[in-house]
């Protein structure tokens, strides 16, 4: 192990299992963890627990101790398999540094529990004061002073200790139970006749500032708090490149550092950030009331034994090599909680309103309701008693449709995604880890979990591609949570900004398992959403761009000419169709910068943490070689930016790519279809109109044509305009139900990639059946008895008083 900075020390404080997570516990400016001691134990039964510490003389700068830690943390951890959680823990100033060191240990590191982190401490009332302080010419002695001032009193009718200092007693709001927080529990105490639960409390709450005062003396606290301010501006250009998933724990009454705001702050900036606000907790949230670690990390679902991965890990697999969110190795799977939070953000609203319905084909050529036709992968996610699911995902009824339940990262069903050319592979097929439950009622089990005629191979879904393809997000959430298929996708270039930190002193530290280090790769005839099944495997290692939303990144960039205005008119109506916020870009150091647009942002973040990945001429084959899934819309671009009278048309290439694609791994191919989408958005104007609107400027023209095309080798010439330029768009009323439609499978096998004309005939097999499907939904939407809107709300709502339930529909 490399030796540590003089002044740290790194604790092991129990967790003997090695299978268990690591955790390694970052304290607060008290340098001793005074807030989360007590709870150490507790976490030692979950964790293989380590504990940082300072010594009140320690001098080093910030980012010295970022280096010394990060390399304890590389040498401890070599060696450990990529399925083993790994997490790091950090309190006010501990979070400061958990950010940089999931920064420079990315590659190691893959969750962070942020606990009232102080990154605003420079704006905060605390930060504030500092530098006021460190402006007054202040001699040492002033300082000094304050901790040999005679104790306060505390004129209370119970048996108390001895009071503490001033100092102490000035350090309570940041570093103590909440002061007010703490006399409400006294008063009540008080009023119930417990006088002795009052004393115990209290003598507990000066037991901890006298602790306090030991190792902050006034020099001390000095030094911690100047190391903290180089810390959070230090980090402040990394927050929106930091990859982990990310749990910000805050106190609504910290008033030292507004740690409401800031997490509030972080759950927007960070990629993966989700933040849980205790009302009534302080700084010290972890030693208050309602602030116990473990029955909060169970109740977010982020708690878990073991990391599940999409495609098998090798053995001996370099952890820097999975996980890299954007590249296209193994990606780790979501997890049900998870699941919900971006549903939340982005497909509830959708299922409130478009109530989709899903029916499927079973390999006999039956079409039922519900997606029994497709294969279950479903595996219990790995998680310890306690941690189960405390949300629940959109259940199918018997009449195939599902509630607004949770929200997957959708996969490059929009306008994002790539295509890809003639040296792409077929991809494979796997199973997300979403649930416990085995496969649905009525279904028989082949090898693999798959209905037996369809053999244990590959699966490729090969679709139509609606308008901006919004629809694609609930239905790959569907398949992941009923099903337990994750779906990952070659999505569009433009859908990948990206976020590269500058200005911080910890930038020396690259290193693999950067965003900016992916080897992702791809080449497909289509648009490619992707789907794996999850493996748990203890040893080694080893898109999708979903509803896509039309903004000025999308055109090329920014700028202010007429037509960037109105893409941004129409980034505002996709994204409230879809539920989220849109701010727009705005740059602000404190919290990292970047000044990207919000929405590009959260669409972006949110495909990749579901296996999303830029399209590169490798990307597909790797994809494919490591026994992921594939959805692929063969219409590309050219058919997500369909013109005016193109309502639900294809625009399919002549060559047969994607069956050799299939064929090569042996991949069953499954039509997809889709309607209703297109009728609940309206052209304002589309594609074609909007080049040749007088808005249309020559500098968005230039933006245009530098946009990066997605089709590559072969599919680049197939004669199909990939030009991006997104139409403008507004909502239809009403708006349609959702329908999809998954048909019967059709398999290949790897002699047919060498016989072309095989290889057209099947191609032309899954055209027809993907348009057969959309004539056959818009038939039988006439025959929906909840096709209208305003007769499904009503029905769903189930007014007075009833619970929500869903519409049913036509019977297959």
């Amino acid at each position: 192990m490399p030796d540590l900075l003089q002044g740290v020390h790194i604790a092991y404080q129990g967790g003997d299992d090695k299978e268990l997570p690591f955790l390694l516990a970052l304290p607060d400016i008290d340098g001793v963890g005074v807030t989360s001691k007590l709870q150490w134990q507790e976490w030692a039964q979950r964790f293989e627990l380590h504990t940082l510490s300072l010594d009140p003389d320690f001098g080093g700068s910030f980012a010295e101790l970022t280096s010394s830690v990060a390399s304890w943390l590389d040498a401890r951890l070599a060696g450990a398999p990529p399925t083993r959680p790994v997490y790091v823990l950090g309190e006010g100033f501990g979070g400061v540094l958990a950010l940089a060191l999931g920064w420079q240990c990315r590659a190691v590191v893959n969750r962070l529990i942020l606990v009232n982190p102080a990154t605003s401490f420079s704006s905060s009332p605390l930060g504030r004061a500092f530098a006021a302080l460190e402006r007054l010419p202040l001699p040492p002695q002033v300082l000094q002073g304050l901790d040999s001032l005679p104790p306060l009193p505390l004129p209370l009718p119970l048996p108390l200790p001895p009071p503490p200092s001033p100092l102490a007693l000035a350090l309570a709001p940041m570093l103590a139970q909440n002061p007010g927080a703490l006399l409400r529990g006294l008063a009540g105490s008080l009023a119930s006749g417990q006088p002795a639960e009052a004393a115990k409390a209290l003598t507990e709450a000066v037991a901890q500032l006298d602790s306090l005062g030991a190792v902050l003396p006034p020099a001390a606290l000095r030094r911690r708090l100047r190391l903290l301010a180089e810390g959070s501006k230090a980090v402040a250009p990394l927050v929106r490149s930091v990859p982990q998933r990310t749990l910000v724990l805050a106190g609504g009454s910290d008033a030292a550092l507004g740690s409401a705001q800031v997490a509030g702050k972080l759950e927007e900036r960070m990629p993966r950030a989700f933040k849980k606000v205790l009302p009534d907790a302080g700084h010290a949230l972890l030693s208050e009331p309602g602030g116990a670690l473990l029955p909060l990390l169970d109740a977010e679902g982020f708690y878990v034994t073991r990391r599940v991965f999409s495609s098998p890990l090798p053995p001996g697999a370099d952890p820097a090599s999975v996980n890299v969110f954007g590249s296209a190795g193994p990606v780790e799977v979501p997890n049900e909680q998870e699941v919900h939070r971006y549903s939340k953000a982005w497909n509830n609203r959708m299922r409130e309103i478009n109530s989709p319905v899903f029916t499927s084909t079973l390999p006999d050529g039956t079409r039922v309701l519900g997606l029994a036709g497709l294969p279950s992968r479903l595996h219990p996610h790995p998680a310890t008693a306690g941690g189960g699911s405390s949300h629940s995902g959109p259940a199918a009824d018997g009449a195939g449709n599902s509630g607004s339940g949770s929200g997957s990262g959708g996969e490059e069903g929009g306008p994002q995604a790539a295509s890809a050319g003639a040296g792409a592979e077929a991809a494979g097929s796997g199973a997300g880890a979403q649930g416990s439950t085995g496969a649905g009622e009525g279904e028989s089990q082949g090898a693999g979990g798959l209905p037996p005629d369809w053999g244990d191979g590959p699966l490729l879904f090969v679709g139509n591609h609606q308008l901006f393809a919004f629809d694609m997000t609930v239905m790959v959430e569907q398949v992941l949570l009923e099903k337990g298929i994750l779906m990952r996708g070659l999505a569009h270039p433009w859908l990948f900004k990206e976020s590269v930190p500058r200005g911080s002193t910890l930038m020396g530290a690259g290193g693999p398992g950067s965003p900016s280090s992916s080897t992702a790769s791809a080449s497909s005839n289509g648009h490619a959403a992707v789907g794996s099944r999850t493996h748990s495997s203890s040893s080694g290692s080893s898109s999708s761009s979903g509803g896509g939303a039309s903004t000025k990144a999308a055109a090329g960039g920014g700028g202010d000419s007429g037509v960037s205005k109105l893409i941004e008119t129409s980034t505002s109506i996709m994204s409230a169709l879809g539920g989220i916020r849109v701010d727009g870009g705005r740059k602000d150091e404190e919290e990292g910068g970047g000044g990207s647009d919000d929405s590009t942002a959260f669409l972006g973040n949110m495909y990749q943490s579901f296996g999303a990945v830029k399209v590169t001429p490798t990307a597909m084959f790797r994809l494919l070689s490591n026994g992921e899934a594939v959805l692929l819309y063969p219409g590309g671009v050219r058919e997500g930016f369909k013109r005016r009278n193109e309502k639900y048309e294809l625009f399919w290439p002549e060559r047969s790519e994607f069956v050799r694609m299939a064929a090569r791994f042996g991949a069953t191919i499954v039509p997809v279809s889709a309607i209703g989408l297109e009728d609940s958005l309206a052209l304002v104007l589309d594609s074609d109109e909007m080049q040749r609107s007088p808005l249309f400027s020559a500098a968005d023209r230039e933006r245009a044509a530098a946009t990066p095309t997605a089709r590559v080798g072969v599919a680049a010439g197939a004669g199909i305009d990939e030009t991006f330029v997104p139409p403008l768009i507004a909502p239809s009323w009403p708006p349609s139900r959702f329908y999809f439609h998954f048909g019967k499978p059709v398999r290949t096998s790897p002699d047919m990639a060498k016989d072309r004309e095989a290889c057209d005939k099947v191609y032309g097999e899954v055209k027809s059946a993907v348009q057969d499907g959309i004539t056959y939904l818009l038939r039988k939407r006439e025959q929906d008895p909840y096709a209208d809107f305003l007769t499904r709300m009503v029905y769903e709502a189930n007014p007075p008083f009833g619970p929500k339930r869903v519409a049913p529909t036509f019977e297959p």
